[in-house]
């Protein structure tokens, strides 16, 4: 059977199409857990990926860790780093196009991101990104009692922000100087996110 152009098409490209307020909600909840050093690349950016229906983002800057999974539309994606500054430019585009389908579409090692004819291309970061699913997998023990946990209080008007005004959050505690499990209840996105405890001297 001879496949047509546009199949061709679809079988040699990486490709995902999304509603636009889905993947703005995504990225700005992921984005804020991304480092901000510039000079850790690998980290002050949000790693994206595609397949089996769900498009998954992900961002951590050491001291926290968070991933954000949606269903799209169609197609699939090769795990792919965008930089935090490309990621706020594609978060700008959605919300010029709030209620559109976007396009996302990589070749080799650029990415374009399109809505309704507007579109940004950006060349995505090299490197291998930290592993997280064995960190995610050994945060799923059953929760244990703890004396008491530090952490920076600053990082829960992120979770808030996440959650959407008037959502709680849940945070499970999986031992002593283990990093605490975070669940955000959304209506789209299915998060998990993971946040290390901090040293505190009484």
């Amino acid at each position: 059977m001879i496949m047509s152009t546009m199949e061709e098409n679809k079988v040699s490209l990486n490709y995902v199409e999304i509603d636009s307020n889905i993947l703005l909600k995504l990225l700005e909840g992921v984005s804020t857990h991304a480092g901000k050093d510039k000079s850790l690349p690998i980290l002050n950016a949000v790693q994206i990926a595609g397949a089996g229906g769900d498009l998954i983002a992900k961002a951590t800057d050491r001291y926290r860790l968070i991933e954000g999974a949606v269903r799209y539309l169609d197609g699939g994606l090769d795990p792919s780093l965008i930089s935090l500054d490309d990621v706020k430019r594609v978060i700008t585009l959605c919300k010029a196009h709030k209620g559109n389908l976007v396009n996302i579409t990589r070749v080799g090692d650029a990415i374009t991101i399109s809505s309704l004819g507007d579109a940004l291309t950006f060349t995505l970061l090299g490197g291998t990104y930290p592993p997280t699913e064995d960190l995610f997998a050994k945060s799923e023990s059953d929760p244990i009692a703890v004396e008491g946990v530090a952490f920076n209080p600053a990082l829960m008007a992120d979770y808030a922000k996440i959650a959407g005004k008037g959502n709680a959050i849940k945070i499970y505690f999986t031992g002593e100087g283990k990093p605490m499990r975070v669940r955000i209840t959304g209506d789209a996105i299915t998060w998990r996110a993971l946040l290390m405890p901090m040293r505190y001297v009484d």
